[in-house]
């Protein structure tokens, strides 16, 4: 029989290329600039992206529409000149190693809808898991711990006083604004000269302002504080706050004076993009109102601004709240500050402050990634073209898979990854603009990194919920395990039962923490409103305990805060999680016993493998030389058989007995036991088929020709003798 033809010396002459071609970029002195060879190879990542999603389907419906038309005519079938006839030997050995298959392939092997629902499990779990484990590595190498850092000393230097500037705690009214704005947002990125595009931050020397501080007020009609909700006023105003609004010439000159009293006029992808809602102590505050004036960006002009605002009473008493917005960008470690400072101003004159600071890296330096996270990202992208492939292929040819949940599934994971990337380069495209705006030396305008920062975060959400969907699509691919198998189907028949406890739980949660803030509300920030109210409780019920001192409850009178404190500490965290519990392990023990009663009857996946993929596990076990030794643990052959058949015996009884530890068993069933019985008279034929085959592969090895066959028995010989020949 001739050989099989290999692809030996195609892959020895390919890896000889690729080695020679490591050697001459290695050791030749040619080499790329980091930054460049990156970009090489993301150009290189892009065209194959642009050719997979795009031409490879016009390329294959062209294809297609070229067969359907003009169809190809089938050559006429001729024989093979290089046919090759089997030998007795050939067969022999085939019928050999087919037997020894079918000691492993038992009567639960041959059930094909199992075998070809394992192996769909085998694909599905083999797709899903690369994707879940490559997302959760992209994941961590994208987290930036010094954002965080620099989240925390942008907040310090602003909330806190220093040598040169004071900090948003040491305001007491509204006027002392003013002073905040000179000290630590003027002069703390200006100097004295009136240098024109800013200057160095005082606190950090590798910082800076990009553009120009936007502060924007949102005013009330009536600063009186009644029943009604306040309304916030948007109509436009003269000089110092005065009615009828009047537009004087020349006053849109140089900087328009006009400006701080003109109402908002938000813009389309405003109203799409920044739907933001600041949450006060006192009430929430939209982003697409107010009155907006900018300072400058030297000292003497923005002075001068302050000193305008100032004698106008820019800030009187019906301002609600007072927001700065600005942008900083620190050199070093290319990271982008978006801040938002805003103070408010309650009914009774009194102020308090907020902080909100984002950092970004909108700029991605290329000389920054390493050659992991560049493999990462091609292996993230072939992976994900596969899962997509995988989709689409059950989709065409089985439509009706659509209306499948897990097939949803699938299809959401799919367009929330194409929405990351869509809105990833959205905000890479803005940011870029934004970026050539700051170096034409724009610095007088308003330079708004705000919206680059809300498509991050709508990005990390997409992101978020597309990790989420694909650990829950594993959690699908896993359901061959008898565990997961079982916890789905607890809830799925306790489904009614878990909902009404949870339904109870929550009146139970809202009742404590109703009450909890009419007393304790007024003295204590973990219960100062409904919403907190409700957090607290719930954390509490989840074991953070931490989060709430018995102290903190006593408002009301010491002994109904420890009431209330012992009703939150056992009737919701323990009583209530305690019923959830002890409900779902009722259900899973009538459940577990009906599956152990079927154990047995079908093939696990496991055995499956073992089977399917017999030959590497062999490969793998002769390459390491495992073998299993036999262990006479201090007894004879006959000992030990006896023991085996003895522990068999108490099994079958249902008893087990092991160096004194004695565990009690389901027995089987008798299907189980007859389809034991029916397995051992298969191997046990199996085992004698290959006795008789090896024993005729030896003699026509011994006493045959090349292709195995005897000789033929002399017919010429004499015949036997008979009995009465004999006599």
């Amino acid at each position: 029989m001739t050989e099989k033809s290999s692809n030996v010396i195609f892959y020895i002459t390919l890896g000889i290329m690729v080695g020679c071609g490591i050697c001459i970029w290695k050791f030749s002195g040619f080499s790329h600039d980091v930054a460049k060879f990156n970009m090489i190879l993301v150009a290189f990542l892009a065209v194959i992206m642009v050719q997979t999603l795009l031409f490879t389907p016009v390329k294959f419906t062209a294809i297609a529409i070229d067969a359907a038309f003009w169809p190809t005519q089938q050559e006429p079938l001729t024989p093979d000149p290089n046919a090759t006839v089997g030998t007795q030997m050939n067969a022999l050995r085939l019928q050999l190693k087919s037997l020894k298959s079918k000691l492993l392939i038992t009567e639960r092997h041959r059930n094909e809808r199992v075998n070809l629902k394992y192996r769909l499990i085998k694909k599905d779990i083999f797709l899903t898991g690369k994707l879940f484990l490559i997302l959760f590595v992209m994941v961590l190498l994208m987290f930036n711990e010094s954002l965080f850092y620099n989240t925390q000393t942008t907040r310090d230097l602003f909330e806190y006083d220093h040598k040169k500037t004071i900090g948003l705690r040491s305001l007491i009214d509204v006027n002392d604004l003013y002073t905040f704005l000179e000290y630590s947002l003027v002069m703390a990125f200006t100097d004295e000269a009136n240098t024109v595009g800013g200057f160095p931050w005082t606190h950090v020397e590798g910082t800076r302002m990009l553009g120009v501080v936007r502060l924007r007020q949102i005013r009330t009609e009536d600063y009186h504080m009644g029943l009604r909700a306040p309304v916030f006023t948007q109509a436009d105003f003269s000089e110092s706050w005065k009615l009828p609004y009047e537009r004087v010439p020349y006053t849109d000159k140089y900087w328009p004076i006009y400006m701080p009293w003109i109402s908002i006029a938000p813009t389309l992808r405003d109203t799409l993009t920044m739907t933001i809602v600041h949450h006060g102590k006192f009430i929430n505050y939209p982003e697409k109102i107010g009155y907006v004036t900018l300072l400058s960006d030297t000292r003497t002009k923005s002075k001068l601004i302050l000193q305008y605002l100032l004698q106008k009473r820019w800030l009187d008493s019906n301002t609600t709240a007072l927001f700065m917005d600005f942008s900083l960008y620190n050199v070093d470690s290319n990271t982008f500050s978006v801040c938002t400072l805003w103070v408010e101003q309650f009914p009774f004159r009194g102020v308090k402050h907020h902080l909100e600071v984002e950092s970004h890296v909108f700029v991605e330096q290329l000389r920054d990634i390493t050659l992991f996270g560049m493999l990462m990202l091609f292996v993230t992208f072939f992976e994900w073209l596969q899962f997509a492939k995988a989709f689409f292929v059950k989709v065409w040819y089985e439509p009706r898979l659509l209306k499948t949940p897990w097939i949803m599934v699938d299809a959401v994971i799919l367009i929330l990854s194409m929405s990351v990337v869509i809105i990833t380069a959205f905000r890479d495209y803005l940011s870029q603009k934004m970026i050539r705006k700051v170096e034409i030396s724009v610095m007088v305008e308003f330079v708004d990194f705000r919206e680059p920062s809300r498509l991050s975060h709508f990005s990390n959400v997409v992101k978020g919920f597309t990790v989420a969907l694909v650990t829950l699509r594993l959690w699908k691919a896993l359901q061959f395990s008898p565990t997961f198998q079982l916890f789905t189907k607890t809830i799925f028949l306790a489904w009614q039962a878990l909902i009404w406890t949870l339904v109870i739980s929550i009146i139970f949660i809202a009742a404590i923490s109703i009450s909890t803030v009419t007393i304790n509300g007024n003295n204590t920030y973990s219960f100062s409103d409904m919403s907190k109210g409700l957090v607290t409780v719930t954390c509490f019920a989840f074991g953070y305990t931490n989060i709430v001192t018995p102290e903190e409850l006593f408002h009301g009178g010491k002994w109904l805060g420890i009431i209330l404190y012992v009703i939150m500490g056992f009737l919701v965290e323990y009583m209530l999680v305690n019923l959830i519990v002890s409900m779902l392990r009722d259900q899973m023990v009538s459940i577990k016993s009906k599956k152990d009663s079927q154990q047995g009857q079908r093939l696990s996946f496991w055995e499956f493998l073992r089977v399917e993929h017999a030959g590497f596990l062999n490969f793998i076990l002769k390459m390491f030389k495992i073998k299993t030794s036999y262990s006479s643990k201090n007894r004879t052959v006959a000992q030990n058989i006896e023991q085996n058949l003895k522990n068999i015996e108490e099994k079958s009884m249902g008893t087990l007995k092991i160096k004194g530890y004695t565990e009690t068993t389901t027995r089987p069933s008798g299907k189980v036991l007859q389809l034991r019985y029916r397995e051992r008279i298969e191997r046990t034929l199996a085992v004698a088929a290959i006795l008789h085959a090896q024993m005729d592969l030896i003699e026509r090895l011994m006493f045959g020709d090349e292709d195995g066959n005897l000789p033929k028995m002399d017919e010429d010989k004499e015949p036997a003798s008979t009995p009465s020949s004999i006599k």
